[in-house]
């Protein structure tokens, strides 16, 4: 659609269409190191800075450095400051509507970024700055992210720190998925059993929720299924079946070209860094 609505002279639809393909990619799992993924980025930011649009040159630049923080090994992979973006020298010259409005995605891309690197810090204050953005809005894919997103971390860490604010806004948020499985979204049903699971963790929960994704070739909220279940297992003491989800978890994330995830389960996980491609598979 960014071609033929731009030879139309339809900018802010052909800019929309860039941003709404940005994060389309982030929802399909498409591989990181996928090679039409940097130059359609940059494409889309090309053309934003030739008709001066700022604020949708910043929105796919900062999904471009989402994509550098996972691919590299960022001192904190959670903050979207590098080549690609800044988001302090950003929202430091704006104010108003402008500023609210790349605040809203760069918390969503940052909550994103936190769920992946299990950062619960960064989970309760990205989940503040969103509090007030769990509607739809004009791009589905984008609403998709970040209802995905604050559904996940909302109901983790409202869970954990018994805050009923944030579970309601997670429930808010597995509703909106409820009701897209039920007209028949394919992409939707493995994130509505994904959210499920995780408002209310058992083994067979993120197992349905696993297969799901794996269906849907949905590859990273596959492996954050499987390292959310093997750490549930670790916590009940089934440390052999964990070890099995979290090995599988590994080597989906060193496929979707997540090396930044890859490299720091090598850390917090020592077992799998001498694990085999071929003993990836968990669910019995």
């Amino acid at each position: 659609a960014f071609k033929p609505l731009l030879n139309a002279g339809n900018v802010d639809y052909a800019l929309g269409s860039g941003i709404g393909f940005a994060m389309a990619w982030l929802c399909a799992g498409v591989p990181l190191n996928c090679p039409l993924l940097k130059p359609k980025l940059l494409l889309y930011e090309e053309a934003a800075n030739r008709f001066q649009r700022p604020t949708f040159e910043w929105s796919v630049s900062s999904v471009r450095q989402l994509v550098l923080n996972l691919q590299k090994s960022p001192t904190n992979p959670t903050e979207l400051k590098g080549d690609a973006f800044d988001e302090g020298s950003v929202l430091s010259t704006l104010d108003g509507n402008s500023r609210s409005m790349i605040l809203r995605d760069t918390s969503t891309l940052r909550l994103f970024l936190a769920l992946i690197f299990l950062d619960k810090g960064c989970m309760v204050e990205m989940l503040g700055m969103l509090s007030n953005f769990a509607k739809p809005d004009v791009l589905t894919s984008r609403t998709y992210l970040r209802f995905l997103v604050i559904g996940l971390a909302g109901f983790e860490m409202g869970r954990e720190n018994k805050d009923r604010s944030l579970i309601k806004l997670a429930t808010k948020c597995l509703a909106y998925f409820k009701t897209l499985a039920k007209i028949g979204s394919l992409s939707a049903t493995p994130i509505y059993y994904f959210i499920k699971a995780v408002s209310n963790p058992s083994r067979s929960s993120y197992d349905k929720a696993i297969s799901l994704c794996r269906e849907a070739r949905l590859i990273h909220f596959e492996a954050m299924a499987c390292e959310r279940c093997g750490m549930f297992l670790e916590g009940k003491k089934h440390i052999d079946a964990a070890n099995k989800y979290i090995t599988t978890a590994f080597w989906l994330y060193s496929d979707w070209g997540a090396t930044s995830k890859k490299n720091s389960m090598i850390q917090k996980y020592s077992f799998v860094k001498g694990s085999s491609r071929g003993s990836h598979t968990a669910q019995s």
